[in-house]
């Protein structure tokens, strides 16, 4: 009888150590996810710091300010403007021109966060006058 309640109480120790083990191996896991995600965060901060720095702020004129890729930064790639607002988000989206205002300035928009700019300084316009996309 002896033997088997010694048994009875290794085997519910054996199976507390197991359900122990069992609960480390998921939380080890679950770090180990946190880790990587992290890691992957680092890694995309890092390579938003390398690709800011291929950009300069610049002022177009009107008081219009975007971020230009700089010349000797273009590595093949047409220069081009990318977005202040989404800069600031951490996003690279690159303006698409929209033609030129009443005004003369110059106008783009930016596909990421559909904001529209006009580039350059403004000079006397008529207040009612719409351009075909209704800018004034």
């Amino acid at each position: 009888m002896k033997d088997m309640n010694d048994a009875v109480v290794r085997n519910a120790a054996i199976i507390e150590l197991q359900q122990h083990i069992l609960n480390a191996q998921a939380a080890q896991q679950e770090l180990i996810k946190r880790t990587e995600e992290l890691e992957k965060k680092i890694a995309r901060f890092d390579a938003w710091d390398a690709e800011k720095k291929r950009y300069q702020m610049k002022d177009f004129g009107g008081g219009t300010i975007a971020y230009e890729l700089k010349a000797d930064e273009a590595n093949g790639q047409p220069l081009h403007r990318i977005c202040p607002n989404c800069y600031q988000e951490r996003r690279l989206s690159i303006l698409q021109p929209d033609g030129r205002n009443a005004s003369k300035q110059e106008m783009y928009s930016c596909p990421g966060c559909n904001k529209h700019f006009k580039f350059g300084v403004a000079q006397e316009r008529n207040l009612g006058a719409r351009d075909s996309r209704g800018w004034t």
